[in-house]
């Protein structure tokens, strides 16, 4: 039998089951080990916070430094770019308002321009930093539209920019008077025949002027017209052919009449001129607050925007254009007139309002608090029925017309007693009841006619009954069918049935810029050969058939090349600009206008 020998066991064995060893082979008890294992731990969370930290700081100095806020084709703006822009805007309006408080302070400087000065320091300054970050992408991109077209600045275009920032520019103290139609002044959109009153009035009120008339009397003779007196500079006025006229007269000198694009004639008498006020300490100040750098590269693009506009503009007014000769028949739609299935009568009238008791301020009451038993209402009866009876007596229409219209001109209390009382056409619920009854109840009214007087909530009214018309859809069909008669004349159907004032003209109306129309008009002009005629266009103040006469590349008409300097760049631009929206071109942050 054998023995079993003892197993020999080193000391290291026996210690294993209770000691392990560090890095170095040091042997370490339990104990040691859960130490020194919660120690690394607790470096680790350590480290992790820190790491954290560290990265929330940096991400948010990332967010609130140097992440983009816009981006233009691109090249990212910088938040810090967007603050320059917004401090230098800052900048500009505060420095101006207080240069002009100093000169005012100093007696260098009248009231009325520092006012101006004033209101436009205001409207300079913005109201937010996003605000600057929309005029900044905005000038970035005109400089990417810039290097497209070409346009460039030279150092010497650069500098002289720099150096000119902070003048205020010329301004002018003038009288301006603007002739508008009867339908402008009730609040509706000019007539062609309203438009073409305008235009007489307009060029008699010039002569009054040139003759040495009160701008003020002038205005309440031609009118209806706005007068204003006010200083302004070149870029207050929407109307660049108008701002032409007002800054190339002398002083003292009156401008040609401007026809607004709705059709107001705009005048002015220029009574004192300011000229450009540097500002000496201007670009060293500005410098010092936003830097020189700041400064220059935003004065860059503005002045780079400018010249790109001027040079869209400058290509635009002497390009030439698709152009056609035209004669039209005009079918016109009442402004009155809601539908075009009813019919229409034309009449004017003279109101005699009641006299009415004042208030405290001085101010007549309103004729709704007048009584119906008030004697006011009889005295203006009484009025009314000797203007009707003397109105009546007269035996040629054609002289109890015209004494009608200057009766209305002198005795009328409503508002169209400056053009004789003339309402226009007018369906029969286009007019208070009592009115219109006085028409349409009346047996066989004929043109010329007196009728009342009638009394409304407005006052007595004596009425010159000057026609009935079908409706405008009833005219429509006539003109029509008068064309589509064998050998019908297309001038002779527009003497005939047109309402435009080339009816006499067999409706010829001259050479149009196929891209100066509204879209209806030009497409279906462009969608004819010469002497064929389109089917009515809705140009909304009524229907037009054309004839096309003959067609041609042509320069601007004369007076049509003052809108287009008016419109053409900011067309060309729009486009571009929202289709750089569209397509991500140009992208801003949200974030930034939620501020």
């Amino acid at each position: 039998m054998t023995s079993k020998q003892p197993q020999r066991e080193s000391l290291r064995d026996r210690l294993s089951t209770r000691l392990s060893t560090d890095k170095r082979g040091r042997y370490m008890d339990s104990e040691a080990q859960h130490t020194r294992n919660v120690s690394w731990l607790f470096y680790g969370l350590i480290v992790i916070v820190v790491v954290i930290i560290v990265g929330g700081l940096a991400y948010g100095f990332w967010e609130t430094n140097l992440k983009p806020v816009a981006s233009v084709d691109g090249t990212d703006v910088s938040r810090s770019q967007m603050e320059d822009r917004y401090k230098l805007e800052q900048f500009r309006a505060d420095r101006l308002a207080a240069q002009t408080s100093t000169a005012l302070a100093e007696g260098t400087i009248e009231s009325d321009l520092a006012n101006l000065r004033f209101t436009i320091a205001n409207n300079e300054l913005p109201t937010s930093e996003a605000e600057a970050l929309t005029d900044l992408v905005d000038l970035l991109f005109k400089e990417e539209l810039a290097g497209e077209e070409g346009v460039s600045l030279s150092a010497d275009e650069l500098q002289a920019a720099v150096e000119a920032d902070g003048t205020f520019p010329e301004a002018r103290s003038v009288d301006a008077l603007i002739v508008i139609t009867a339908e402008q002044e009730q609040g509706q959109a000019a007539t062609d025949a309203g438009i073409a009153d305008a235009r007489e009035r307009a060029a008699a009120a010039v002569e009054a002027l040139q003759a040495g008339g009160d701008p003020e009397t002038v205005a309440e003779e031609y009118g209806p017209a706005n007068y204003e007196t006010a200083w302004i500079t070149y870029d207050d006025l929407v109307t660049p052919a108008w701002a032409d006229q007002i800054f190339a007269a002398e002083e003292g000198g009156i401008t040609e009449v401007v026809e607004a694009d709705t059709g107001e004639q705009l005048i002015a008498v220029v009574k004192a001129i300011a000229p450009p006020a540097p500002d000496p300490g201007f670009v060293e100040a500005v410098n010092a607050a936003v830097g020189e750098s700041v400064h220059r590269r935003n004065v860059e693009l503005e002045a780079l925007a400018d010249k790109l506009e001027q040079k869209i503009v400058d290509e635009a007014v002497s390009a030439e254009y698709d152009a056609v000769r035209v004669a039209e028949i005009f079918i016109e739609r009442s402004p009155a007139s809601a539908d075009d299935s009813v019919g229409e009568a034309r009449a004017s009238h003279i109101l005699y309002q009641p006299e009415t008791p004042l208030d405290a301020d001085g101010n007549p009451t309103d004729i709704a608090d007048l009584p119906d038993d008030d004697p006011a209402w009889d005295a203006a009866e009484a009025e009314a029925q000797a203007a009707f009876d003397e109105l009546s007596a007269i035996e040629d229409v054609d002289e109890r017309m015209a004494a009608f219209a200057q009766r209305a001109r002198e005795e009328s209390d409503g508002p169209s007693a400056p053009e004789g009382g003339e309402l226009g056409w007018f369906p029969r619920d286009g007019m208070v009841a009592e009115f219109s009854d006085a028409i349409w109840e009346n047996i066989d009214p004929q043109p010329g006619d007196i009728l009342g007087p009638v009394r409304s909530e407005y006052g007595w009214h004596v009425i010159l009954f000057e026609g009935f018309r079908s409706s405008l859809d009833v005219r429509v069909s006539d003109v029509q069918a008068a064309l589509a008669e064998d050998g019908a004349d297309f001038a002779t159907v527009a003497a005939e049935y047109s309402d435009g004032p080339e009816a006499a003209d067999g409706g010829e109306v001259g050479w149009l810029v196929l891209d100066l129309l509204d879209d209806e008009s030009a497409a279906a002009l462009d969608a004819i050969e010469v002497g064929e005629t389109t089917e009515p266009v809705d140009t909304g103040d009524g229907y037009r058939i054309y004839q096309k006469l003959e067609e041609d590349q042509r320069p601007l008409p004369p007076g049509e090349a003052a809108h287009v300097r008016d419109t053409a760049f900011g067309e060309w631009y729009d486009e571009r600009y929202f289709q750089a929206v569209d397509d991500g071109t140009i992208s801003i942050d949200d974030s930034v206008y939620a501020q």
